[in-house]
Order: C-alpha cells, then sequence, then structure tokens
C-alpha cells in the first residue's frame, strides 16, 4: 500500500468508492479538490488499484478531516488504519497539532478506529446528518496523545 497524493486518472475510483456513502461527494467535487495547494485529496493505493482516500483541511496548527473512506469490498482488512495512520504522519509532518472530524453516529466501524487512535468524543448533534437521519459525533485528536496505529493486515 502507498500514501499520496491523488491524481486526475483517480478520479473514477474515488467516485466508485465514494458512491456507497450516504451523501456521496460528486466526481466534480473531488476534481475540485485536485486544485488545491498544498494538496488536500490524498489517495490509498495498491499496485492494481485506489483502495481508500482522504480529505483535509488545513488551518494553522489544526486539521480537518472532511472525508475518509475505504473502498467498500475492501474493508474490513485494515485499509483504514493504514489510511488514517498516514494522514497522521503527514498531519505531524506539517507540524498540525490537533485534528477534527465528525462521524455519523451509526458508523460504529468508524467510531472505533478513531477511539482506537486516540480521538475523543467532543459534542453530539442530534439529527445532523440526512437520509438516514442520525447525529454527528464531534471528534478530537491531540497529536501529542495519538495512539501508534499498524499496517493493514491482509491488505492486498
Amino acid at each position: 500500500m502507498v500514501f499520496g497524493g491523488a491524481r486526475r486518472d483517480d478520479l473514477d475510483a474515488l467516485a466508485a468508492i465514494e458512491r456507497g456513502s450516504p451523501q456521496a461527494w460528486t466526481r466534480e467535487a473531488m476534481a475540485a479538490e485536485l486544485e488545491n495547494n498544498p494538496p488536500t485529496l490524498f489517495v490509498l493505493r495498491s499496485p492494481a488499484e485506489v483502495t481508500g482516500f482522504a480529505v483535509i483541511r488545513v488551518q494553522g496548527p489544526d486539521m480537518d478531516i472532511v472525508n475518509l473512506a475505504v473502498s467498500p469490498e475492501r474493508r474490513g482488512r485494515g485499509l483504514g488504519r493504514f489510511l488514517l495512520s498516514s494522514l497522521l504522519d503527514h498531519a505531524a509532518s506539517m507540524g498540525v497539532q490537533s485534528v477534527f472530524l465528525e462521524v455519523r453516529e451509526g458508523n460504529r466501524g468508524a467510531l472505533a478506529l478513531y477511539r482506537n487512535a486516540g480521538f475523543e468524543v467532543t459534542q453530539r448533534r442530534p439529527g445532523f446528518y440526512r437520509e438516514p437521519v442520525e447525529s454527528a459525533i464531534l471528534m478530537r485528536l491531540e497529536m501529542s496523545h495519538a495512539a501508534g496505529l499498524k499496517g493493514p493486515r491482509n491488505a492486498c
């Protein structure tokens, strides 16, 4: 697995991964992310395909993870953990001190991933998401408290 910036030829794969998400980003929204400098769209790639991606925003010492997804057929193999770990390494290299995100309350796998990485719940926003209606769980990680994440198991 290799973590790095997304390329224009990744857009179809990114859109395919995102299609399985409620309130999915469009291919056009992903293409707009490619215009940002410094980069805000990162991918996790196997030799054969893009298997996951993350979109971030960095403002001073803070980073927001605004989207993170792994291909549905590749979930449960540690790729989300590897993607998050790579993203946090990238954040550390930029001097980020705090990382923020929000996640659907019903996304138990993501909540467990983030908690295992050291994220803590800061707020709950009832009824924030639509289709289906769910609460948003806001989380924060102080980089000084980041837990070590291991790479993928049986990833390829």
